[in-house]
């Protein structure tokens, strides 16, 4: 599985520069500056580029799927639906073994950990259609490795796992400090990713945890540099004090990224980071 360390370049969506401008020059610098490949894509609808674009299995497989969120269906909000079909500036994927698959998926919700993948099962909601047993098996054999599946709090309407976890190489796995918000949640994904994976919880020490510290975990990793949201608030050194213990092989930067969490995303969610 071809997973965030092995990455060597990443996109944003076309839109970020004007919708985030602030978040998009500081992101620059810090890729320019660590030699890092990266540039924009035509023709998307909005700037959650993680969310539409095909997910990389290998160096030359990548997996399509239907992207056609259900928080997505009102009729003013369906002009945000990229079609993922007519996005450019991609020229290595010509040269690409690509796969399709009939699921309606996002690919925030998709986080690769070595020989598995971790979703939530609102994959389940959004195919209806299909049988669970049919719907595992689709993704199992699109993915050609075992789906580990959390529960989707439907409080989060997304229901993207990239809000929970983040990989950390050799079987290890970050997880947010669901516990903060929600300790039944916490405690059903501690019990099933402690099965598959070792855990290390993301904690705080503060009085009063604020509402936008799920973000930390929605940080930017390319090769050996990660990038991690700053929000101006106590959390920020604690949380890039924890990612750099747990990733000591990289680089680890803060970037101050409150423009783009208080659209409901962070840094992960605005990238797509192949290896090109």
């Amino acid at each position: 599985m071809l997973t965030d360390s092995l990455t060597n370049t990443v996109f944003f969506s076309e839109w970020l520069p004007s919708v985030c401008p602030t978040l998009y020059q500081s992101i620059s610098i810090i890729l320019n500056d660590n030699h890092i490949h990266h540039q924009l894509l035509s023709s998307t609808n909005d700037i959650w580029c993680r969310d539409y674009m095909p997910i990389q299995i290998s160096e030359k497989r990548f997996v399509f799927y239907k992207y056609n969120p259900d928080y997505l269906q009102a009729k003013q909000s369906r002009r945000y639906i990229t079609d993922v079909n007519k996005v450019g500036n991609i020229d290595f994927l010509h040269q690409a073994d690509l796969v399709t698959f009939d699921l309606v998926l996002d690919g925030g919700n998709v986080v690769k950990c070595g020989n598995k993948i971790v979703m939530t099962e609102k994959v389940f909601a959004e195919n209806n259609d299909k049988s669970r047993n049919e719907v595992q098996r689709l993704l199992e054999e699109a993915f050609q490795c075992n789906i580990v599946f959390l529960p989707w709090d439907k409080n989060e309407k997304y229901g993207h796992s990239d809000g929970i976890i983040h990989y950390l190489g050799d079987n290890r796995v970050l997880m947010t400090n669901y516990n903060d918000f929600d300790k039944i949640f916490a405690q059903d994904f501690l019990r099933i990713l402690e099965k598959y994976l070792n855990v290390t919880v993301l904690k705080y020490n503060v009085k009063r945890q604020h509402k936008r510290s799920w973000s930390y975990i929605n940080y930017l990793q390319i090769g050996q540099l990660a990038l991690v949201p700053q929000l101006g608030i106590p959390e920020d050194e604690q949380a890039l004090q924890q990612i750099t213990e747990a990733m000591p092989q990289c680089k680890v930067v803060g970037v101050p990224a409150l423009e783009v969490v208080r659209k409901g995303g962070a840094l992960n969610c605005i990238s797509w980071n192949p290896k090109a």
